[in-house]
Order: structure tokens, then C-alpha cells, then sequence
């Protein structure tokens, strides 16, 4: 069973690295947990400055590549 750092990598959602790649899956997580873009960058935000658009971003980027 593939874990969520390794299929995101095969994926190759994220072309950039200005935030760490195990930030954005922490992101991604919180998204889940939470279903609000707002609580998850808020929560995000204590760890790194993170923007709900850039949570939303990294969401729609996943999907986007998953369903590809």
C-alpha cells in the first residue's frame, strides 16, 4: 500500500517547493478532516504562513491529477 507522501510524488502534483511537500499533505489532510479551506490554513498557519487560496490550490491540483 502506497503511502500518501509517495503517491503524491509519483503523481507529481506539485511542480514547486516554496512550501515543504510535507506541508502541503499535512494541508491536504486538514482539508479532509475539517472540510473548510479556512480552518485548514488557519491550522497550517501555526507550523507556516499559508493562504486558504494556496490550501484550495494544492486541493484542485490534487484532483485534478487524479482524476487525469
Amino acid at each position: 500500500m502506497l503511502s500518501i507522501k509517495s503517491l503524491v510524488e509519483r503523481l507529481g502534483v506539485f511542480e514547486r517547493n516554496k512550501i515543504p511537500l510535507e506541508l502541503k499533505i499535512l494541508g491536504l489532510a486538514f482539508y479532509v478532516q475539517l472540510s473548510s479551506l479556512r480552518r485548514a490554513a488557519r491550522a497550517l498557519s501555526e507550523i507556516h504562513r499559508v493562504s486558504k487560496t494556496a490550501v484550495w490550490k494544492w486541493v484542485r491540483k490534487l484532483s485534478a491529477r487524479r482524476y487525469a
